[in-house]
């Protein structure tokens, strides 16, 4: 799939974000491992769409994509919070973010690099080096 460039880190996000779920889904990862991998690389990434792309989205009419992404991060962060007492929250986190990047990848960002030069140099120009 042609990215637009400026989308690129974004979509590496994504890469780490599978490979994380599949650490998940086989059990190699504890709850707190987890968390900090979310609030290493998953927090930031979701703040930034959420600062950014989000209200560009909702701007030009792709309401409905805004507000599925942005639910589907608040799940996503509650099941997080759940599983530290619940097993089972933690594979429906890791299964909820495989279904997630995909959304994203096929539906979000196509519309993002729809809205042109000026959100897609912002989102570039905040994504910024990550360790």
């Amino acid at each position: 799939m042609n990215r637009d460039a400026r989308l690129r880190d974004l979509s590496s996000d994504h890469h780490h974000a599978l490979v994380l779920a599949r650490s998940i889904a086989r059990g190699a990862m504890s709850p707190e491992e987890v968390q900090a991998a979310y609030d290493r690389s998953l927090a930031p990434h979701f703040a930034l769409e959420e600062e950014l792309m989000l209200p560009a989205l909702s701007h030009a009419g792709d309401t409905e994509l805004a507000r599925r992404t942005s639910e589907e991060h608040a799940l996503l962060r509650a099941h997080l919070a759940r599983s530290v007492e619940d097993a089972r929250a933690l594979q429906d986190f890791a299964e909820l973010l495989v279904s997630h990047v995909r959304f994203e990848e096929r539906e979000v960002f196509p519309a993002v690099e729809r809205l042109g030069a000026v959100v897609l140099d912002r989102i570039a120009a905040a994504h910024g080096p990550r360790s």
